[in-house]
């Protein structure tokens, strides 16, 4: 990454300057990304058959995603805020995956103004797949869209709903069938969120400490550390990292339901927005009865919607249905390693984009094991098969991070 970082000219991310929140400058190169995606959004609604001008405008916008990571360090206070840097490296890199996407379509996206009844599926969102914005999905009885016309609101609502639960209905149908809170009274839902948040807070808090308590050397700290002690005997060193790898897994989870919980209670309390437009990102991981349901179900869906229009379409193109899988997961890796250079930490390609790697392979192989014996995988037999498979391949990202 930082041979490519050197062609381009950009900053050095291992030594660049602190932001500063005062300087006019920083904020206006930081935010330049996200300027150019709504205008490049704007000319996708208004001449959705003319690319032009899009694609003349698309290298600047991406080669501003790289350079609004590498020209200042965002951990302002010390190293304890170093995730920062990892946000602003994952918001770059999704914009960039959104501006490569607003640069091909030649489809308005229309907006759902009213949903028809949506059943609830036990906490599991009905249906399966990756539908994108541009899937003719067949309306449903009660449903009304209406195109967007390009103007600065829309344009920007568009782009700030990634999921894009206003603008797909296949989509919204599967993350609003996920909710089990009361989305009828405002009250309730958000007292039921503010009880997400404390319980989840609770439990990142509780994986944190239990990965300071483990015996490595800076492992749990900002500096980092390793998740394999040397000095212990085998069978204990590896009972011990698996510890580490599952509580990171927790944590991750915990703490992205946390982020997800203030951004719910942020809009729906105090922007008012409707509550229903703030559907859960998880569905219970931990039942998982397959890699495949854990992936395109389970897991977090913030960014499912640029993974199936970017990474398993041009995967398709080029390996069909398997490829199609592999380009998801590879895209995934790529921008989980993105992130971490993003920090000043370096990359580790091959553990991070090859965690995720196998990942579609273990996809691939289910998918193989269905069509040889007609059956798919799930119930506990699927479980004693995921859980086993995500403890052991998770050792590679883990260690990197």
């Amino acid at each position: 990454m930082d041979y490519f970082a050197s062609i381009l000219r950009l900053p050095d991310v291992h030594s660049r300057p602190l932001f500063n929140p005062l300087s006019l400058g920083d904020w206006s190169l930081a935010t330049s990304p996200l300027t150019l995606l709504v205008i490049i959004s704007k000319l996708a609604i208004r001449k959705p058959k003319d690319t032009t001008a899009r694609l003349l405008i698309l290298p600047l916008g991406l080669y501003l995603c790289t350079y609004a990571v590498t020209f200042r360090d965002y951990a302002l206070g010390g190293p304890q805020y170093n995730p920062w840097n990892y946000g602003v490296g994952l918001t770059s890199f999704t914009l960039a995956m959104k501006m490569v996407h607003m640069s091909f379509i030649r489809i308005v996206p229309k907006r759902i103004l009213q949903f028809p009844p949506v059943p609830r599926v036990d906490g599991v969102g009905v249906g399966e797949g990756s539908p994108t914005p541009e899937d003719d999905s067949p309306k449903a009885e009660g449903l009304i869209t209406k195109p967007l016309k390009g103007t600065v609101k829309e344009v920007i609502a568009y782009v700030f709903d990634p999921r894009c639960l206003r603008y797909d209905y296949k989509m919204a149908k599967t993350f609003r069938a996920m909710e089990r809170r009361d989305t009828s009274n405002r009250v309730t839902f958000i007292i039921s969120t503010v009880g997400r948040f404390i319980l989840h807070l609770c439990v990142f808090d509780l994986c944190q400490t239990i990965l300071q308590t483990l015996p490595f050397l800076n492992l749990g700290t900002p500096n980092g550390g390793s998740i394999y002690n040397e000095a212990l005997p085998i069978p204990l060193r590896y009972v011990i990292s698996t510890t580490a790898v599952l509580s990171t897994g927790i944590a991750v989870y915990a703490g992205l339901e946390v982020g997800h919980n203030i951004v719910t209670l942020i809009g729906v309390g105090l922007l008012q927005l409707d509550p229903a437009d703030h559907p859960p990102i998880f569905s219970q991981p931990w039942v998982s009865t397959s890699l495949r349901d854990l992936w395109s179900r389970r897991w977090h869906s913030v960014f499912r919607n640029y993974f199936a229009v970017l990474g398993y379409v041009v995967g398709h193109c080029v390996m069909g249905q398997v490829g199609g899988v592999l380009g998801v997961f590879l895209l995934s890796g790529l921008l989980h390693d993105w992130t971490i250079w993003g920090m000043g930490k370096g990359t580790d390609f091959w553990r991070i984009v090859g965690f995720f790697y196998l990942q579609g392979v273990g996809i691939c192989v289910e998918r193989a094991f269905s069509v040889l014996t007609g059956r798919k995988v799930r119930g506990w037999w699927g479980r004693v098969w995921t859980w086993p498979f995500m403890l052991i391949t998770a050792h590679l990202v883990v260690e990197a991070w």
